[in-house]
């Protein structure tokens, strides 16, 4: 049994298509990053106003991304730089349906988020990593860049639960087991929850935020893609990530005093 089944086992279930209801490609983010020992008490504290995704019988599902930059990480600089209107470009499994996706993430100038996805109906060539026409022509179209000008720098594979709110205007996400590699290097932090709130105008009333501020659990901008660089290239630039990497370590240290 996984350990968080236990406390997913009273939440009334959704389904994959109603999950539909609350895809929010276009939506506010905000992260919370905090140590797995406070899983099961968020969980066991929100189980009256959100529903769990359930697919036959199972709560619980594997994720694979595989992203890609330049050669000069142009992606990853966007992000270190602070810059808006900054893209991450991914190949995307999601066990829950064995679907494949191409996606393109977009963080605005407003601070939104917004995914343009193309659904892989042939996944024989996403092994060599080679791109279709459609997903070409949306790099090109979207980022202005060739797709030739990309290659994959990382690959990240997390298990996520995913939830949504009983009037389905809020969708949760809950990332563990997070593993980050290349050809070469690989890291690994199976201590860190990484949780996301999607909504499409931030709610700060919502039951899983205030939550999650009673368990002293504050806000984080965090991207898996970023941090998953800083720990596996040595040569990149990380400057402006330092206090990040410092509050990731005083979450793991906090709870082992």
């Amino acid at each position: 049994m996984h350990p968080n089944r236990a406390h997913l086992d009273g939440f009334n279930s959704i389904s994959l298509d109603d999950l539909e209801n609350v895809s929010l490609l276009n939506r506010q983010d905000t992260k919370f990053v905090f140590h797995k020992s406070k899983l099961p008490l968020l969980l066991d504290s929100i189980k009256s106003s959100y529903r769990v995704l359930s697919i036959e019988g199972l709560n619980e599902f594997s994720y694979e991304n595989t992203y890609f930059d330049t050669d000069d990480y142009l992606f990853y600089n966007q992000h270190h730089n602070e810059e808006r209107n900054r893209y991450k470009v991914r190949f995307r499994k999601y066990s829950p349906s064995d679907d494949f996706y191409f996606e393109i993430k977009l963080k605005n100038n407003k601070d939104r988020t917004i995914k343009k996805r193309l659904k892989r109906e042939d996944s024989d060539t996403l092994n060599n990593h080679i791109f279709i026409k459609p997903e070409s022509e949306l790099v090109s179209d979207i980022i202005g860049i060739s797709a030739e000008a990309l290659s994959p720098k990382l690959s990240i594979q997390f298990s996520r639960i995913t939830l949504a709110d009983n009037s389905f205007t809020e969708r949760l996400t809950i990332d563990t087991g997070l593993r980050v590699k290349n050809e070469k290097d690989s890291v690994s932090f199976d201590w860190l929850v990484i949780s996301e709130v999607k909504q499409m105008k931030y709610n700060p009333k919502s039951d899983y935020i205030k939550t999650l501020r009673s368990l002293k659990i504050p806000e984080m901008r965090f991207s898996k893609y970023c941090i998953g660089m800083v720990n596996i290239y040595n040569h990149i630039k990380y400057n402006r990530f330092k206090p990040k990497l410092l509050q990731i370590d005083k979450i793991l240290t906090q709870t082992q005093l």
